[in-house]
C-alpha cells in the first residue's frame, strides 16, 4: 500500500570501476552492511530548515570518516544509466568505463540473474588536456519487425572540455566526432518520442541538447538516428573486411543558440516546440512591444528553453521556428569583431608574431556562429545561483536546486515559482510519473489520470523523499547511504514514432538510486498516494487488490497463514466490486483447495451481511449473491468428487437392458445389437496422433471447475432466476467444456458407476437443466467409445434432467416439435461420432415416448378442457411429431453408420468425416460422392467392385508382392460386402450408373490435384466407358473435357506447335503443368475421352430419371453430378472428329518421340492444297514406320517380359488402324498406307503379319512391284553377304540382267534383311501372283522365282 524502494540492478564488481577511475583509492571499501537501508521511520531526520544537515554522531572515529571520503568518488564521476537498463557509462577525468548487463554465473544466490559487468575501459582523450565533462547512454530503436520491443543498440555520447562531442558504440568504438563549440560541454540532455495523451496534442520532436557555457546546440533526433546507424554499419563493414580506413562521415546538422541576457548558464532544459493560443500570443506581444506592438495573424511556433544559473536565477528563452534576423547591436558587434581580426592579422605579419596560432587554427575545424537567443522573462535573484534544473515528464513543471540549499518548483506555463523546499544542500532531483490503474472494463485510455511525483535525494542527510507535485504532501521517505547517486534520465528510446511505439517500452525505470556498494534501486510508487482522502478509497482498495494478487503469486501451496492473510485483505477492502475481484482471484488460484475457497466465500458473505440491510448497496447485495452461488458450486464439486468412488449393482444382459430402458421388442433389440456390432469403431492410432489435443488435467481442480462458469448478477430469489445466474463461460475452449462434462457425468460412461448419487447432486445444484443437458450431450458425443451397457445410467440422468425442466420444453401441441428434443436431435445429426449419437437418439426416443404417455395417463378423462380436446385429437392423428422425428433420425443414423463402416476401409487421412447433417446439406449426390471418393482413393479398377471371386486379381499378382496383394484382396472383399449391404439400404443413391459416373469424376479430381498421378485419368475414362446410358455418358464426358482436359490439351498443342517436337520437362511443367514422362499417357487418354464423346454422340437413349430414398427426401444443397450431366448440351460431331484427329497426331508425336512435327500445321481452316496433303501423307507414313518399328525392339531383345510383348503388338496394330481413320478423314489414298504397312512389316521381318495386311491391298500391281524390291534385297543379302560361296555358283547360272539387278540393290535398306529360304520363297511367290503377265517387271519376277527354287 506504500511506496517501495526495490532492487533494480547490480554491479558485478564496482570496486574494479573505482580502482580504474581513481587509482589513488585502490583499497577495499568498507563493509556494505554499513550502508544497508532500513525502514528509518523511527529515526530522526533532522530539521527541515535552511541549514538542516544531519549532525555528526559524537562516537564516529577517524576510520569511518576516511571510509566516507573513499565513497565520495561516485559523486565526483560523470554517470549515465541507459533508460532500458542495458548499459552504464562511468567517467572521470579522461577515463571511461562501459558496463553491460551480463548473465550472472552465481545464479539466484547472488540476488540477480544479470549484473553489470565491464565490457570496455580506457582513456578517451584525443587532444592534449581534454577531459570528459558529460556522458549519456542513448538506446536506439530497432527497425526490424521481429524485435519484440528491445533496442537495437545503445550509443554512448561523450562531451569533452575541448568542446568536442563524440559518439561511441557499447564496446568503445568511435563512430563520430564533431566540434560544435569552442567551450567545454557542460550537460547532455535528450528528448525522445512519447505518444500524445489527448487527440489534439502535438507530437514532440526528438532532439539531442548539448549545453556549453554560453551556447546551446540542438540536433534533430531523426537525422542523428540515421547518421549513427550509417556510421555503425560502416564500422561493422570495415571490421568484417579487416580494413582500418573508413570514409569520413558527414557532419551533423544542428542549430546553435547563443543565450543572451543571462550572466552565467549552469543548466538548461528543453520543453519542446509549442504553438501558443491567441490570448497568450497577444499577451506576449504586449509585454515585449507595448501598446503599439504589431501582432502576427497566426501565432508562431517556438521552442521553449528554461535555463538555470546566475542573473537571472531562472530564465525563459523562446526560439521562434524559422530564420531569425540579428538585431542592430549584433550586426555592429560582428563588424567590429571582423575589423579587429583584420587589424591583428596585419600587425602579426608586420611584427612577426601570431604565426603559431595561425597554424593551429588551420587544423581546428570551422565552428559555425550561434544565433542569438534573447530571454523573454525570468526569475531574478542576484544572490541565488541555480545549480541544476529538472523538467517533469508532462512538461508542466521544472524543479531547480540552488546554492542556498533550496529546491524550487516552477510552473512552466505561468513562469512563476509555486513551491519551495528548504534544507536540501547538494540535493539531487528526479521525477516519476504514475498512471492510474484503469478498471479492466474501460477501454478509453484518455480517461487515465496521471500523477507527478518529485524525488529529492539529500546526500548530507542520507534521506530519499517522495513528494506530490505541485502542492501535495510528502508521501514516502527512505533512509539511504549518504554517497549515493540519483539517476533520472528523462528520455527513452530514440527512433520511435506513432506506429513503432506500440508494444515498445522505451523506459524500464524513471528514477534510480545508485548506492556505493553497486546496488541500483528503483522507486515503485502507487497512484493512490497522489489522491486526497476523499478520492483514495478506490485507489486504496485497488492497491490492496494488487497486494492480494502478489501474495497469491508468491505462495505455491495453501496454509493457515495464507488463509488468514487473504481474509484480512478482503475484509479491509471497502468497495464491493473490488472485493469481488479479489474473491475471483482467490477462486482462480490453482493450488487452493475447495475448503479454502469456501472459507473465504463464507467470511466475505458474513462480513457484508453483518453490516445490516441499511448499509448494503446494490453492489454489496450482488457480492453476497456471488458468494452464495459459488459456495453452492463448490459444494456440488465436493459431492461429485465424493460420489466418484461409488459403484452400482451388477449389470444385466444387453438384450434385457435394451428392452427395459428403450421400451422395444426383442427383434428390435436384436437389430440394434447387429447394427452396433457391425459398426464397431475402428480407431487409427496414427490419425489420433495427428490430431491436435490440448492437455487437460486428469482431475478437475476447484479453480478449473469454477473457471468454466460465469456469474450473471441477479437478485431475484425465485427458482428460474436462480438458475439463470450461472452460465458456462464464453471464453473457455471446446476441449475444456468437454472436460467439464466429463467431470460432471463421468459416471454415465461407466456401466459400474452409480447414477443415483449423480441424480441427487443434479437435483440440488443451482445450474439450469438446459445447461446440464448441453454439457451432457457435448461430453457424450465427444468420443466413439460409447457402448450399449452405458444406456441405463444415461437414461436415468436424462430422465432426471427432463423432470427438472419446464414441461412446456418437452411437450408441445400436435404437429409441433419441442425445443428440448430439437436441440438434442441437432447435436446428434451434426456429430461425427456416430455410435454415441445413435445410442443417444435411441434413449431420447424412448424418453420422449414416456413423457407423452405419462401426460396421457395423468390427464383427467372427465375434464372438458381444451387440452383434453387436443389430446384426443392427437391420439386420432397418430404419433406426435417429435416421435416421428426421432424415428426418422434413428433410421438416418443407421444408414450413415453403414456408410461410415464402408468408408473406414480407406485411408483415414483421405476420408472426410460423415454426419447426417453433411449428407442433408451436401445435395442429392453426397452419399454416392463419398463412396466414389473412397473407391478412387483406393485406386480400384472396375472389376474389383463386383467380382467376388478375386481370380483376376490373384492372377495379376507379381513376384515379391504376395503379402501386399493378399492384404489388398482382403480389403477389397470387405469393401464388396459393405457395398452390397449399403446398396440394399440406399438403392437409388448407389445405383450402378450413378456410382460409376461419380467414381469417374472423383478419379479426374484426384488427377487434377496432382497431375503426375496420370493413372487416375485413365481410371476415370475406364469407369466412364462402363456407363450404359449414352446421354449420361455423354454428359459426364463433356464435363470432364471442359473442367479438366480442355485447357491442358490446348496448352500442349500450342507448345508442340511452337517447339516442333516433344517439349522438354521444364517447358511441359511450365506451360501445361504435366511432366514430360506423363505426356504420352495424357495424350492417349485424351484420345480415349474424345472417342467416348463421339460414340455417345451417335447413340440414342432416353434421359434417365434419378430418385432418392424416402428418409433422405429433405436433402438440400447443390445438384448431383448425374443431374448436371444430363443437362449438358449436345456436341458437334464434326468438331469432335477434328479434335480427335489432332489428339491422335499429338499422341503419335509424344509416343514415338517424332522430330520436326508441327501438329497444328497439319490442319488448315481454308482449302486443303497439295502441299498440305503431301505433309499429311508424309507424317502419317512416319507414324506407320514408328509403329512397326516397335515390333523390332520386342523381337530383337529376348529379355523383355511377357507383359510388354503384347503391348508392343497392340501398338503396332493400333496405330496403323488410326492412320487409316485419319487418312479417311483427310481424304488421302487409303491403299497407299496399306501398302506401306506391308512393306514396313516385310522390312522388319514380320512376314506373317504382312501377309494378313496384304490381303486388304487393292492395287495388286503396284504392291507386287514394291514387294519385288523387298524380295530382291533379301536374295541379294543371302547370296552376296551371308552365303557368298554358294551365291557365286548360283549367280553364274542366271541371266546377266538378273545378276546385275541383284548387285545393284542395297540390302541395308531393310531393317532386317536376314531371312531363311522358305520365307524368301513365300515372298517371291506373292510377288509373282500380284504381277500380271505382260507387266514390265513380270519376267524379272519369274527369273527370281527360278533362282529361289535353285537356292532351296
Amino acid at each position: 500500500m506504500s511506496c517501495q524502494l526495490n532492487v533494480f540492478a547490480d554491479f558485478h564488481n564496482i570496486t574494479a570501476v573505482r580502482n580504474f577511475l581513481f587509482p589513488g583509492l585502490r583499497s577495499e571499501p568498507p563493509d556494505s552492511e554499513e550502508f544497508q537501508e532500513n525502514d528509518g521511520w523511527d529515526e530522526d531526520w533532522g530539521s527541515w530548515d535552511e541549514d538542516g544537515e544531519t549532525p555528526e554522531a559524537p562516537g564516529e572515529n577517524r576510520e569511518v570518516q576516511q571510509a566516507d571520503d573513499k565513497l565520495q568518488w561516485l559523486q565526483d564521476c560523470v554517470f549515465s544509466l541507459s533508460p532500458v537498463n542495458d548499459i552504464v557509462a562511468v567517467a572521470h577525468s579522461d577515463r571511461c568505463v562501459l558496463l553491460s548487463q551480463k548473465f550472472n554465473g552465481g545464479g539466484m544466490e547472488s540476488g540477480m540473474d544479470t549484473k553489470f559487468k565491464i565490457v570496455w575501459e580506457g582513456s578517451l582523450q584525443q587532444e592534449e588536456g581534454e577531459q570528459i565533462t558529460a556522458v549519456m547512454c542513448l538506446p536506439l530503436a530497432s527497425q526490424k519487425r521481429s524485435v519484440q520491443g528491445g533496442p537495437d543498440w545503445t550509443c554512448v555520447i561523450v562531451g569533452f572540455s575541448s568542446g568536442y562531442v563524440r559518439f561511441y558504440t557499447e564496446t568503445g568504438t568511435l563512430l563520430l566526432s564533431q566540434l560544435l563549440h569552442s567551450e567545454p560541454v557542460q550537460r547532455l540532455k535528450c528528448r525522445t518520442y512519447e505518444s500524445p495523451r489527448f487527440l489534439g496534442d502535438t507530437e514532440q520532436h526528438e532532439e539531442l541538447l548539448i549545453l556549453f557555457k554560453r551556447a546551446v546546440v540542438t540536433i534533430d533526433g531523426f537525422s542523428l538516428f540515421q547518421s549513427l546507424r550509417a556510421c555503425r554499419n560502416q564500422v561493422a563493414r570495415a571490421t568484417a573486411s579487416g580494413s582500418e580506413t573508413m570514409l569520413q562521415p558527414p557532419p551533423l546538422a544542428y542549430k546553435k543558440w547563443a543565450v543572451q541576457e543571462q550572466e552565467r548558464l549552469l543548466d538548461l532544459c528543453s520543453c519542446g516546440v509549442n504553438t501558443p493560443n491567441p490570448f497568450d500570443h497577444m499577451r506576449t506581444a504586449s509585454w515585449r512591444g507595448g501598446p503599439m506592438a504589431t501582432i502576427r495573424p497566426t501565432p508562431p511556433a517556438a521552442g521553449l528553453f528554461i535555463a538555470s544559473g546566475v542573473g537571472p536565477y531562472v530564465g525563459f528563452f523562446y526560439a521562434v521556428e524559422g530564420s531569425t534576423q540579428p538585431i542592430l547591436s549584433d550586426v555592429a558587434y560582428a563588424v567590429a569583431h571582423k575589423l579587429k581580426s583584420a587589424i591583428m592579422s596585419a600587425a602579426s605579419g608586420w611584427l612577426g608574431f601570431g604565426s603559431k596560432n595561425k597554424e593551429e587554427e588551420k587544423h581546428r575545424p570551422k565552428i559555425e556562429p550561434a544565433t542569438p537567443l534573447p530571454m523573454r522573462c525570468g526569475l531574478p535573484d542576484k544572490r541565488r545561483q541555480g545549480d541544476s534544473i529538472y523538467l517533469s515528464p508532462n512538461n508542466n513543471y521544472v524543479a531547480t536546486t540552488d546554492s542556498f540549499g533550496r529546491v524550487i518548483l516552477v510552473d512552466v506555463e505561468r513562469g512563476t515559482a509555486i513551491r519551495m523546499w528548504k534544507g536540501y544542500r547538494d540535493a539531487q532531483l528526479g521525477w516519476v510519473q504514475v498512471k492510474e490503474d484503469v478498471h479492466r472494463g474501460s477501454e478509453d485510455k484518455s480517461k487515465e489520470r496521471i500523477a507527478q511525483f518529485l524525488i529529492i535525494y539529500a546526500p548530507r542527510r542520507g534521506i530519499l523523499e517522495v513528494w506530490t507535485a505541485a502542492s501535495g504532501p510528502r508521501v514516502a521517505a527512505f533512509n539511504v547511504p549518504r554517497h549515493c547517486r540519483l539517476i533520472s534520465p528523462g528520455y527513452g528510446m530514440m527512433g520511435l514514432n506513432n506506429v513503432t511505439c506500440k508494444g515498445v517500452k522505451g523506459k524500464l525505470f524513471q528514477c534510480a538510486l545508485v548506492e556505493p556498494t553497486g546496488v541500483i534501486k528503483s522507486l515503485d510508487i502507487p497512484f493512490h498516494l497522489a489522491l486526497s482522502d476523499k478520492n483514495s478509497k478506490r485507489a486504496r482498495d485497488l492497491h490492496l487488490l494488487k497486494k492480494l494478487k502478489q501474495l497469491l503469486k508468491d505462495n505455491k501451496e495453501e496454509s493457515a497463514e495464507l488463509q488468514s492473510a487473504v481474509v484480512q485483505i478482503l475484509q479491509d477492502t471497502r468497495i464491493s466490486h473490488v472485493t469481488q475481484q479479489g474473491v475471483e482471484r482467490v477462486l482462480s488460484t490453482k493450488y487452493v483447495s475447495s475448503h479454502f475457497m469456501q472459507e473465504v466465500l463464507r467470511t466475505c458473505s458474513s462480513h457484508i451481511t453483518n453490516r445490516g440491510q441499511d448499509s448494503q448497496d446494490i453492489n454489496s447485495k450482488l457480492l453476497v449473491r456471488f458468494c452464495q452461488t459459488y459456495l453452492e458450486l463448490l459444494q456440488m464439486y465436493d459431492n461429485i468428487t465424493k460420489n466418484s468412488d461409488q459403484s452400482s449393482e451388477p449389470t444385466k444382459e444387453i438384450t434385457e437392458i435394451l428392452v427395459e430402458n428403450l421400451h422395444i421388442s426383442s427383434p428390435e433389440s436384436t437389430h440394434i445389437l447387429n447394427q452396433m456390432s457391425a459398426d464397431a469403431p475402428q480407431t487409427d492410432p496414427d490419425q489420433e496422433a495427428r490430431k491436435v489435443h490440448f492437455d487437460l488435467p486428469e482431475s478437475f481442480t476447484p479453480s478449473d471447475f469454477l473457471s468454466c462458469f460465469q456469474f450473471q448478477p441477479n437478485l431475484s430469489e425465485n427458482e428460474p432466476s436462480r438458475h439463470r445466474s450461472i452460465n458456462v463461460a464464453d471464453s473457455i475452449s471446446q476441449e475444456k467444456k468437454v472436460g467439464l462434462g466429463k467431470f460432471l457425468f463421468s459416471q454415465c460412461i461407466s456401466p459400474e458407476g452409480s447414477a443415483d448419487s449423480l441424480a441427487t447432486v443434479i437435483q440440488n445444484c443451482n445450474i439450469s437443466p438446459n445447461l446440464l443437458l448441453d454439457l451432457l450431450v457435448l461430453f457424450w458425443l465427444s468420443d466413439d467409445k460409447r457402448t450399449l451397457p452405458m444406456i441405463p445410467n444415461l437414461h436415468h440422468v436424462l430422465k432426471v434432467l427432463v423432470s427438472l425442466t419446464d414441461p412446456c420444453n418437452v411437450l408441445t401441441k400436435q404437429g409441433a416439435t419441442a425445443v428440448w428434443w430439437k436441440k438434442i436431435r441437432y447435436s446428434c445429426s451434426h456429430s461425427p461420432h456416430l455410435p454415441p449419437a445413435y445410442i443417444l437418439a435411441l434413449v431420447c426416443r424412448s424418453l420422449c415416448v414416456e413423457v407423452i404417455e405419462n401426460q396421457s395417463k395423468g390427464q383427467d378423462p372427465d375434464a372438458e378442457t381444451e387440452a383434453g380436446g387436443e389430446m384426443s385429437s392427437k391420439e386420432k392423428a397418430g404419433p406426435p411429431q417429435d416421435v416421428e422425428e426421432w424415428n426418422l433420425l434413428v433410421k438416418q443414423l443407421e444408414d450413415v453408420l453403414t456408410l461410415k463402416n464402408l468408408l473406414n476401409l480407406g485411408k483415414k487421412n483421405n476420408i472426410t468425416e460423415v454426419t447426417v447433417s453433411k449428407i442433408l446439406e451436401g445435395g442429392r449426390g453426397s452419399i454416392s460422392e463419398a463412396v466414389a471418393y473412397l473407391i478412387a482413393s483406393m485406386e480400384l479398377c472396375p472389376g474389383d467392385l463386383y467380382d467376388t471371386t478375386m481370380t483376376d486379381s490373384t492372377e495379376k499378382m507379381e513376384i515379391g508382392t504376395e503379402p501386399v496383394q493378399s492384404t489388398r484382396g482382403t480389403t477389397i472383399r470387405k469393401l464388396q460386402g459393405h457395398l452390397i449391404e449399403l446398396q440394399k439400404r440406399l438403392p437409388h443413391s448407389l445405383e450402378n450408373e450413378v456410382l460409376l459416373c461419380n467414381v469417374s469424376w472423383e478419379n479426374a479430381i484426384i488427377w487434377f490435384k496432382d497431375l503426375d498421378k496420370i493413372q487416375h485419368l485413365g481410371s476415370a475414362i475406364e469407369y466412364l466407358k462402363l456407363v450404359t446410358n449414352a446421354v449420361l455418358r455423354h454428359g459426364v464426358a463433356s464435363m470432364l473435357w471442359h473442367r479438366f482436359v480442355m485447357k491442358k490439351f490446348q496448352a500442349l498443342a500450342q507448345l508442340m506447335e511452337k517447339v516442333g517436337k516433344v517439349p522438354k520437362d521444364r517447358l511441359c511443367r511450365k506451360e501445361v503443368g504435366i511432366g514430360e514422362v506423363f505426356m504420352p499417357a495424357f495424350a492417349g487418354f485424351t484420345v480415349d475421352l474424345i472417342q467416348v464423346l463421339r460414340e455417345a454422340n451417335c447413340e440414342i437413349n432416353e434421359v434417365p430419371v434419378f430418385n432418392i430414398e424416402p428418409i433422405w427426401q429433405m436433402v438440400r444443397g447443390p445438384s448431383s453430378l448425374v443431374e448436371q450431366a444430363i443437362e449438358q448440351k449436345p456436341t458437334n460431331y464434326g468438331l469432335l472428329t477434328h479434335h480427335f484427329n489432332l489428339a491422335v497426331i499429338m499422341s503419335a508425336v509424344l509416343t514415338f518421340n517424332m522430330k520436326s512435327a508441327k501438329v497444328l500445321s497439319l490442319f488448315d481452316s481454308k482449302n486443303v492444297d497439295s502441299a498440305l496433303s503431301s505433309n499429311r501423307k508424309e507424317f502419317l507414313s512416319r507414324i506407320i514406320t514408328c509403329a512397326v518399328s516397335t515390333l523390332d525392339s520386342s523381337s530383337a531383345s529376348p529379355t523383355h517380359s511377357q507383359q510388354q510383348v503384347p503391348r508392343k503388338e497392340s501398338a503396332a496394330t493400333k496405330w496403323p488402324a488410326l492412320v487409316q481413320e485419319l487418312a479417311k478423314d483427310f481424304g488421302l489414298d487409303l491403299d497407299f498406307f496399306k501398302r506401306q504397312h506391308v512393306i514396313e512389316l516385310y522390312s522388319g521381318g514380320h512376314d506373317k503379319k504382312a501377309e494378313e495386311v496384304l490381303l486388304t491391298v487393292n492395287d495388286r500391281e503396284f504392291m507386287g512391284s514394291q514387294l519385288l524390291l523387298v524380295a530382291g534385297r533379301r536374295v541379294a543379302h543371302y547370296l552376296l553377304e551371308s552365303h557368298k560361296i554358294e551365291g557365286v555358283d548360283l549367280l553364274t547360272n542366271v541371266s546377266p540382267s538378273l545378276s546385275t539387278w541383284l548387285r545393284s540393290l542395297e540390302p541395308g535398306q531393310l531393317r532386317r534383311p536376314e531371312a531363311d529360304v522358305q520365307s524368301i520363297a513365300m515372298l517371291v511367290h506373292h510377288v509373282a501372283n500380284n504381277l500380271p503377265e505382260g507387266f514390265p517387271e513380270y519376267e524379272l519376277a519369274i527369273a527370281l522365282v527360278d533362282l529361289v527354287q535353285s537356292m532351296s
